[in-house]
């Protein structure tokens, strides 16, 4: 579950929740055998933690939620000392873990990827001639995954589009909320 996209989860088919793991409907509100299996204490519990997962720039990507599930696992199963490659291959042997499923994502740097969206600034972004681009408040909108194109002082920046103006500005992580 926790490795799973949100739009091949159950309960996102069945509309319980939305594309970013949102729950749409209450637990009490499910009314069929198949929405309650979908929904359980279980997936609300991973589905939470997935969530927070996603605010974490490292561990945000298919691969990065891949590791730390791996790291799970290792702490829960107590195996210690062991590369990744033996863990992956040790869960596989005890029937631990299903690994069918191919990861096939193309890392960019240290894998930060600023996730198409749209998002609003927490303050106002100025350009390199000191003009004001932008507003706290306003929204700038990711049109796809998006790769950092400059790294400046350890940040990574990004090219986003800016709604009113409709023009290309460039952010880092920090000057953004979901």
């Amino acid at each position: 579950m926790l490795v799973t996209p949100w739009n091949k989860q159950e309960a996102f088919k069945l509309g319980i929740i939305d594309k970013n793991g949102k729950s749409l409907k209450k637990a009490r509100d499910l009314g069929t055998e198949e929405e309650r299996s979908a929904f359980t204490l279980l997936h609300r519990l991973v589905f939470n933690c997935k969530r927070i997962m996603s605010k974490i720039p490292l561990v945000r990507s298919q691969l990065g939620t891949y590791a730390t599930a791996l790291f799970l696992l290792k702490e829960h199963y107590k195996i210690e000392n062991l590369p990744e490659g033996q863990v992956s291959k040790y869960l596989l042997e005890n029937n631990l873990i299903d690994l069918n499923n191919n990861i096939s994502e193309e890392v960019i740097g240290f894998g930060n990827m600023l996730p198409m969206g749209e998002y609003k600034l927490k303050d106002q972004v100025t350009a390199d001639d000191d003009e004001i681009d932008a507003q706290k408040g306003d929204i700038v909108s990711a049109l796809e995954d998006t790769p950092p194109s400059d790294r400046v002082l350890g940040v990574d920046i990004f090219p986003v589009i800016h709604k009113k103006s409709n023009k290309k500005i460039y952010i880092s992580l920090e000057d953004i909320n979901d």
